[in-house]
């Protein structure tokens, strides 16, 4: 490998096309996150359309936004096998021709088919390899320039609801669609935009360089590979060359196998799911709880941009705050479960069901989810190690999208059952609560190292017990 070209290269990826693509990103995340984190106020209005129960109406959304997390692995598998840009691009031919179809929804069934499923599969398609690349370009600023992109999802949560809003009371819930998919075909020029980054191009060339090696070492001289096969040095040639593949493909079972033995790791997947379960059904069940208890449409959307503000506002928090050595960041999001159970249960209590005392509780609830979503690829980290972070990564986004799928039905079956939505906030609460008392044993001094820069880090727990190191 080419260290001293590599390094070249790196040193320059502040060229201009960098920001391009950056900007890229972030304005796909704005478009994606702004539409699916702001679909709650079309269950307000399809309820009404259809004369459904909160339950089924929800679940179009919770499809949404479980697909777009749970097809993750699939979305790296196709990464893997042709470009990123060429990913981007066929996540933004199909969530705009899912978006261009809804204004002609004639029953809930059309609707989860072309919503939830297939601009699903496409957002989730705009996300994964746009997010990426935009690391890849600045390698040595990766962590700021992916927060700077993120904070694209978090700025169309603040946006989305209150143009939502406006453009349903001006064109109703069927024109403001046209309006959307015109707004998600602007995807399709931004994912054109997105280029290999250059230390891409560098891997493309040692691939080769490998390729062509091994060819060489196939044919030498000129002769066939049977000619050389009673070569004492070929036979060690072939010898080296089967044992890597051996150890690369023990490599690949061994990550798994130590994934399936990490206590750690499994504590975190239930927590992920339970949470994502949570939040999915907060998030599209909210608006038509503040509808119901006399809030109007604009208020409604100015609450729900509030909690994206101090969402946003609690990722930051959470990332300077979990840098100190000394703050152990697995009791911060246990911490943050807690509060995010107490700020639901409050949602019953009848002295704040008023718009100021919504406005605490959505500052609360925002900074409580903020400082979740902040913290979980950090303890990922910690969980599995930086080696295996990409087989624990994909396998908790696929936990996380089952869980957001099952959660907003789940609460809004008991919105349905129970004609209130008490029941509903008990539950939600309930189960975030239980995600942080699941997690919480790994917060205990057994469970807990201080590696040498004396940072809190989860050691592997596997069943020989804890990691001595």
């Amino acid at each position: 490998m080419d260290i001293t070209g590599l390094e070249v290269r790196m040193a320059k990826d502040l060229e201009p096309w960098g920001f391009v693509v950056a900007v890229s990103a972030f304005m796909i995340q704005l478009l994606t996150f702004g539409v699916s984190l702001s679909f709650g106020l079309y269950v307000i209005e399809l309820q009404k359309e259809f004369h459904s129960g909160l339950s089924l109406i929800s679940a179009i959304g919770a499809i949404n936004l479980g697909v777009q997390l749970g097809a993750g692995p699939l979305a790296s598998f196709l990464m893997q096998k042709t470009s990123y840009r060429k990913v981007c691009l066929l996540g933004a031919v199909l969530s705009s021709i899912g978006l261009s179809a809804l204004p002609f929804t004639p029953n809930i069934p059309y609707m989860i088919a072309f919503y939830g499923i297939i601009t699903g599969f496409g957002y989730c398609f705009l996300y994964v390899p746009s997010h990426t690349l935009s690391g890849l370009w600045f390698p040595r600023h990766m962590g700021l320039s992916t927060g700077l992109v993120t904070s694209g999802s978090a700025l169309g949560g603040i946006l989305f609801p209150m143009m939502i809003t406006v453009i349903i009371e001006t064109y109703g819930w069927r024109g403001s669609m046209y309006i959307l998919a015109a707004f998600n075909l602007q995807t399709i020029p931004l994912s054109a935009l997105l280029r290999k980054a250059p230390i891409q191009r560098q891997w493309e060339r040692n691939k080769n360089d490998l390729s062509n090696r091994k060819a060489t070492e196939e044919k030498v001289g000129g002769k066939c590979y049977d000619e050389y096969v009673g070569d004492p040095v070929f036979t060690i040639m072939d010898s080296v060359d089967r044992e890597k593949k051996h150890e690369k493909h023990h490599k690949v079972q061994s990550s798994f196998f130590r994934l399936s033995r990490n206590v750690c790791y499994h504590l975190y997947i239930i927590n992920g799911t339970v949470w994502s379960a949570f939040f999915a059904a907060i998030v599209l069940i909210l608006p038509d709880y503040f509808v119901t208890v006399g809030l109007n449409r604009s208020d409604t959307a100015w609450l729900m941009s509030l909690q994206h503000i101090f969402s946003f506002l609690g990722c930051i928090v959470s990332g300077f705050v979990s840098s100190h050595p000394k703050i152990n960041k697995v009791a911060l999001l246990v911490f943050s479960n807690f509060v995010s159970g107490i700020v639901t249960f409050a949602y019953t209590y009848h002295v704040l069901q008023t718009f100021s005392g919504f406005v605490a509780l959505s500052v609360f609830g925002g900074l409580s989810s903020g400082i979740y979503l902040g913290l979980l690829v950090v303890i990922l980290a910690d969980v599995v190690g930086n080696e295996l972070i990409g087989d624990g990564m994909g396998l908790m986004m696929f936990a996380s999208g089952i869980g957001t799928v099952a959660g907003p039905p789940l609460g809004g079956n008991l919105v349905d059952e129970t004609g209130s939505f008490e029941s509903a906030f008990y539950y939600n609460g309930t189960a975030v609560l239980l995600a942080g008392i699941v997690l919480a044993p790994v917060t205990l001094r057994g469970l807990i190292r201080r590696g040498k820069s004396r940072k809190y880090s989860v050691s592997s727990f596997t069943k020989q017990g804890p990691s001595t190191r």
